[in-house]
């Protein structure tokens, strides 16, 4: 995202936490007041979400949900108000944060329409059908997902999750540009979405990643 997007972005996300917390804290305001605080919210959101149009775009597309772009952008409306209510300025920057949230939504959007196409569906034979096809009714077939790795994938989400906050906290410290924080996450913890790329490409993101952890242990250690 160019420097003056990010900035505009990081100014409408703050303005619009400042006017929350006013209506949350004033209780004497008029109600005039309150209906302009309404009015320059739905604004400012509508701001942000225009600033973040070309992600949400390009989110779209990476997770292969490009044929249902209303849905897509729904998630990521949903991701955006929880971003904004939720950033903490002196963690990282809001492009960052609500990257994470919009992906995060859009994950799991793919994985609800897109069932059969997981690793664990394929592995259990699963299929996605319509409504009619769960129904027990007369030259109707029955369809089950049996998932005996289930457990174990749901203690690897978990060390997903734990050490991708670790790592964060870590790139923070560091101050990891934002470009190569998320080269180093997804080369961790995005394994559906990894493309092949040209070896130069492979390479360069490879040395990123040595690059900042080294970078990471020594704040660790410091």
């Amino acid at each position: 995202m160019p420097q003056a997007a990010q900035h505009a972005l990081e100014e409408a996300v703050l303005e619009a936490q400042a006017i929350d917390k006013r209506q949350v804290a004033d209780g004497t305001r008029s109600s005039r007041d309150h209906r302009h605080d309404r009015h320059r919210l739905d604004h400012l959101h509508r701001r942000i979400f225009l600033l973040l149009a070309p992600r949400i775009q390009h989110l779209t597309a990476r997770y292969g949900l490009r044929d249902m772009e209303d849905d897509a952008r729904q998630a990521c409306a949903i991701a955006i108000h929880r971003a904004v209510q939720s950033y903490d300025s002196a963690k990282a920057s809001f492009s960052t944060h609500v990257t994470w949230a919009m992906r995060g939504e859009l994950q799991s959007l793919r994985h609800r329409v897109r069932l059969d196409q997981r690793d664990s569906a394929k592995a259990a034979g699963a299929h996605t059908v319509s409504l009619e096809g769960l129904s027990t009714g007369e030259g109707q077939a029955v369809y089950e997902i049996v998932d005996d790795a289930s457990h174990g994938r749901v203690e690897q989400a978990a060390s997903d999750m734990t050490a991708r906050r670790a790592l964060t906290r870590l790139m923070d410290r560091i101050d990891s540009p934002e470009d190569e924080r998320a080269i180093v996450l997804e080369a961790l913890f995005e394994r559906e979405s990894r493309q092949e790329l040209p070896a130069k490409e492979r390479e360069r993101r490879r040395q990123i990643v040595r690059r900042t952890f080294r970078n990471c242990a020594k704040a660790a250690a410091g």
